[in-house]
């Protein structure tokens, strides 16, 4: 299908893709889908790889990557509508407010934002609890800065590590690890991540930086709120709001609920022999089927046993969809260019010249993925893109399940650290805590790049561990 280059063509060539798709995303601002696509044409052909059988690359990788991605992406839409329709956000935060006392306030709005970022993305997240996040720092008397921070990251990592999220579920299907692990690894390396990254870094500069509550921004982000999580609460004869709100267990079930499903796949898979408990725990944990079982309950539980018409949750259904066909066009357009590094041979050469370097598997992904959200900004992308690279790399030194999840949360991690200006989440934090631009790195990207550092860093440790086992 394609000549037969030398490696070091083959690299200069990839090389050459990746230094074309930073110029069109961040130069000419093409939309990353477009970049993508434009750049697996140009190596493709540039390869050899006929131009009549170009485009069947193109469409097995975009297929390829999206089969089941696209399924457990949009049902986690679904069932974070729901959630932030309902009113889980103020159900939660209200139980753990309570639990807690004012000087642990930073605390309780952090883990809300944790518990709650299982199933909604972060633009989302952070818009739902900004009036949260106001009114705790203006009761508490503390700087902004203190509660916001252990509330943005504990969203900013769950959408890093933790399925249904795009970033992860797209890496883990590059790179062959099932969600199970990818949970597992996730939880054990984002929560500490969180904890001293978002949580002990946030209060101790949040409190130096002693930064008030912007007056001006609050009742826009109750609009904006109320905007992002629709009507819950207010009723209404058609069913178009909640009648009342769901208790503390059943939010905290139904959040939690496809996280322990997927886990008792991998556990069946590890635990137990082979036979009819083994396969029936297989089929529940299933991400697809866990993830269908927990959106039907949403609606039951927090939809129609909460005043909502069967009406109300279509559309909601339907509205949460919007936002995810750009991020699985995305995620599909990754696949594709990992399609065409496979048919040229690229990431092959790539994976021979990096394992001549002797960096385990784990630290090349992060390094390279750091490398890619400096320059795109992106965390999904910069996620998409460092997997088809690093796919041949897992292959050659035959992973097994836990590293290669291992290496998703390391390339998640890389995918984290050092946002600045050209990252949508640093603008948004930047606007809404009414501070300036230094302020966000010494808050912000200092906040991620910890995160972000602990994650690998936990990631490589445990990988270093479980290979010499």
């Amino acid at each position: 299908m394609a000549w037969t280059l030398p490696p070091w063509a083959l690299l200069l060539l990839l090389a050459g893709g990746i230094a074309l798709l930073l110029l069109l995303v961040i130069k000419a601002k093409l939309h990353a889908f477009l970049a993508l696509l434009v750049v697996s044409v140009g190596v493709g052909l540039a390869a050899g790889i006929r131009p009549t059988d170009l485009p069947a690359v193109l469409e097995a990788g975009m297929g390829e990557t999206l089969g089941e991605i696209a399924i457990i992406v949009a049902l986690g839409a679904m069932l974070g509508r729901v959630m932030q329709e309902s009113g889980a956000a103020e159900v939660l935060s209200g139980r753990l407010l309570a639990a807690f006392s004012e000087k642990r306030a930073p605390l309780a709005v952090g883990l809300t934002a944790l518990i709650f970022g299982v199933p909604v993305f972060f633009d989302v997240g952070f818009i739902i609890l900004l009036p949260l996040i106001y009114a705790v720092a203006q009761r508490s008397g503390r700087s902004l800065i203190s509660i916001a921070l252990p509330a943005v990251g504990g969203l900013a990592i769950m959408h890093a590590v933790l399925p249904p999220h795009p970033g992860p579920v797209a890496a883990a299907g590059l790179l062959g690890a099932g969600l199970g692990w990818v949970t597992i690894m996730g939880l054990v390396c984002g929560l500490p991540a969180w904890f001293i990254g978002a949580y002990l870094f946030g209060i101790k500069v949040g409190d130096r930086l002693d930064t008030p509550v912007p007056a001006q921004l609050v009742a826009e982000a109750r609009e904006q709120s109320g905007r992002a999580g629709g009507t819950a609460g207010q009723g209404g004869a058609d069913g178009g709001g909640a009648a009342r709100a769901p208790s503390f267990a059943v939010t905290l079930a139904v959040m939690l609920l496809p996280v322990l499903m997927i886990m008792m796949n991998t556990f069946a898979d590890t635990v137990l022999p082979d036979g009819g408990v083994q396969s029936a725990l297989r089929f529940i944990g299933s991400p697809v089927i866990a993830l269908t079982v927990a959106t039907l309950l949403s609606f039951w539980l927090l939809g129609l046993r909460g005043g909502f018409s069967m009406d109300r949750l279509e559309k909601a259904a339907s509205a949460s969809l919007g936002p995810v066909a750009l991020v699985l066009l995305v995620t599909g357009a990754g696949g594709v260019f990992g399609a065409v590094l496979e048919s040229t041979g690229a990431g092959e050469a790539l994976a021979d010249l990096l394992g001549e370097t002797s960096l385990p598997v784990v630290v090349l992904a992060f390094l390279i993925a750091t490398a890619l959200r400096v320059a795109l900004g992106s965390k999904t992308v910069a996620i998409v893109t460092t997997a088809p690279i690093v796919a041949p790399l897992i292959a050659e030194a035959g992973l097994s399940q836990p590293e290669t999840a291992l290496v998703v949360v390391a390339v998640a991690a890389g995918g984290t650290v050092l946002s600045h200006v050209n990252d949508s989440g640093f603008w948004l934090f930047n606007r809404y805590m009414d501070i300036d631009i230094r302020t966000t790195l010494k808050s912000w990207t200092l906040m991620e790049t910890f995160m972000g550092g602990t994650a690998f860093a936990i990631a490589a440790a445990l990988s270093l561990v479980l290979s010499v086992t």
